[in-house]
């Protein structure tokens, strides 16, 4: 009985020594593998436009933290809109773009207001553009 009552603060003070390890060892492998990502604009609006056009426009980003800022994905809300983004690697300090194409040719008329989710090696991982527009006819 003695024993069993002597290992049972050893145990204890052996495991909350490797949650507190962990812990760290977490903490750190995070910061090795994000950074942070600023927008010139998250927002653009495309004003009146005729049924049918295809436009398109860029969002440019600046890679504000200390690793490679990395785009994974990028997921509009429509498959109205069409992305291209920089494939490679974001220096820290360095400039990306993501453009983005608006088909309306299916769209009916008024105001349209759509998203891009932009995901990345970024805290948050995921960050919003938006474009807006007004469909009218010829």
């Amino acid at each position: 009985m003695r024993r069993i009552a002597w290992i049972i603060p050893i145990a204890l003070f052996f495991a909350s020594a490797c949650h507190s390890n962990s812990t760290n060892t977490a903490d750190n492998n995070i910061t090795d593998t994000v950074t942070s990502i600023e927008f010139d604009k998250k927002t653009y609006s495309f004003g009146e436009i005729v049924k049918g056009q295809i436009v398109e426009h860029t969002y440019f980003f600046t890679n504000t933290g200390n690793i490679d800022l990395i785009i994974d994905e990028v997921d509009p809300s429509c498959g109205c809109t069409t992305p291209e983004w920089t494939k490679e690697p974001v220096k820290p300090g360095e400039r990306g773009k993501i453009r983005v194409k608006f088909d309306t040719q299916h769209q009916s008329l008024g105001n349209k207001t759509k998203q891009v989710a932009v995901y990345s090696n970024t805290i948050p991982s995921r960050n919003l553009l938006q474009f807006t527009a007004q469909v009218v006819g010829e």
